[in-house]
């Protein structure tokens, strides 16, 4: 006779469970690895080292460093995309979705400097053909020429001008050779490039905005926590 079927058998759920918090221990270690040593410079035992982990267990979610590059890449801007465009939606104008958003990301670079690290180290493609940017950036722009906020210029072109001067702010972020009056000229040049009405644009940019409310099991904030918990003892070790 068979035996019957185990009710709430969790097992399945616990497993998945597991799985998930362990790929996400090895994503965020690869975060703070590139983020201190570089593309070229980072290998899979730096990772294997900074997890704890065996590298049979490595080798059980990601085959190649390029690999988790590109997952470190994607889940990380995905989820500061994700919470930005979570918080502009229901804003009443495609103008101030589109420049509140760049406002709470360079935001984003100053508060969590691990962040800006990460995207300066791995460049151009911090920003790759998968990251939601290329959905909902081009969405607000669409919308802005439709309602005459925006110039009607190819919407790729002027895409491409927002994501470069985006990665160049939060390089110069990262530096520390930045300032605020630095970001709001920048800011200001965009949107004279969309002949966004001056006017306009300045009241959009000086008005008060509050930073992202982040939870703190996002990526964002279990990342960061560990790269100040090593600023810290880097620090003591030092002193």
């Amino acid at each position: 006779m068979l035996d019957a079927p185990v009710a709430n058998d969790h097992r399945p759920r616990v497993a998945a469970e597991r799985r998930a918090r362990m790929r996400r221990k090895l994503v965020e270690s690869a975060l703070l690895v590139f983020a201190e040593k570089g593309v070229d410079s980072s290998v899979i035992e730096d990772v294997i080292a900074a997890a704890g982990v065996s590298r049979g267990t490595f080798y059980n979610y990601f085959r190649t460093n390029q690999e988790i590059l590109v997952a470190a890449i994607e889940e990380l801007g995905n989820e500061l995309v994700d919470m930005i465009e979570s918080r502009v939606e229901a804003l009443p104008s495609p103008a101030e979705r589109l420049f509140t958003g760049l406002r709470l990301y360079l935001g984003a670079a100053g508060r969590f400097p691990l962040f800006a690290r990460f995207i300066t180290r791995v460049g151009p493609q911090a920003v790759g053909p998968d990251n939601l940017v290329y959905k909902y950036i081009p969405i607000h722009l669409a919308e802005g020429i439709k309602a005459g906020e925006f110039v009607d210029a190819p919407v790729g072109v002027t895409l491409d001008m927002i994501v470069g001067a985006g990665l160049v702010a939060v390089a110069r972020i990262s530096a520390r050779r930045v300032d605020d009056a630095y970001l709001v000229a920048m800011l200001l040049a965009l949107a004279r490039s969309l002949w966004l009405d001056g006017a306009r644009a300045e009241a959009l940019i000086s008005q008060p905005l509050a930073p992202l409310a982040l939870e703190p099991d996002s990526l964002l904030m279990r990342s960061h926590a560990r790269f100040d918990k090593q600023r810290r003892r880097k620090r003591d070790a030092e002193g």
